[in-house]
């Protein structure tokens, strides 16, 4: 679970909050989707932390994140990922492996927190709840709680989006396991229409000539 943008994990269950969909949260998030989804393409630099303060476990990094479309590419301190909409590569840096995974299905990535969706995942699977207003920085924020409709199925009871009010656009997500791992994803930039190239999100393995390639395709 360390290096995985991918959050998967613990088996303890708790209840979900029985409390119907906030109507002020939806019209947040819809504004949100609504203008996520009109970009071409981003790209946003972001770091990320694993907090567990029963595990003694505080590991921050940073990264960058391209997406196009179906498209994306993510860097991490010790992981590279690209996808060309047809396959994933994950390279991993200590291990100088290339791990190739299918791209999941329609159901699959519904149910899954990846890059390809990680600005958009709550549009489905998930109840919400608006939690309150902040000043973040001279800016106003909202915070919105986000609960899976089936938290047996999820290794996390609770994600935390902060949303920055005038700009329409995700802040901060934070994604609490059901393990008392924390993770939280703190955009630092974020620039939308980016012009990149179709051949950023393809895996050159002429460039990794001696990592070992492992094909998890089925």
């Amino acid at each position: 679970m360390k290096n995985q943008f991918i959050i998967a994990g613990a088996s303890l269950l708790l209840s979900l909050p029985s409390f119907s969909q906030d109507a002020k949260a939806k019209e947040i998030l819809d504004a949100v989707s609504t203008k996520t989804k009109a970009y071409k393409s981003f790209k946003t630099d972001f770091t990320y932390t694993m907090e567990n303060k029963t595990e003694k476990i505080n590991e921050k990094q940073t990264g960058t994140l391209i997406s196009k479309g179906n498209k994306f590419h993510l860097v991490l301190a010790e992981q590279e990922v690209f996808s060309d909409g047809k396959a994933i590569y994950t390279y991993i840096k200590e291990a100088n492996e290339v791990q190739i995974n299918a791209i999941p299905s329609d159901t699959e990535s519904d149910e899954t927190i990846s890059p390809n969706n990680i600005f958009t995942m709550y549009e489905k699977g998930f109840k919400y709840k608006y939690e309150k207003e902040e000043k973040t920085e001279g800016k106003t924020m909202h915070i919105i709680n986000l609960y899976p409709i089936k938290p047996k199925e999820k290794s996390y009871h609770t994600i935390t989006l902060t949303i920055d009010a005038a700009a329409k656009q995700i802040n901060k997500i934070k994604i609490s396991g059901k393990d008392g791992t924390i993770f939280t994803y703190q955009v630092k930039t974020f620039e939308p229409d980016f012009n990149v190239e179709d051949s950023k999100f393809t895996f050159n393995k002429t460039k990794y000539p001696k990592a070992e390639i492992v094909d998890l395709r089925e």
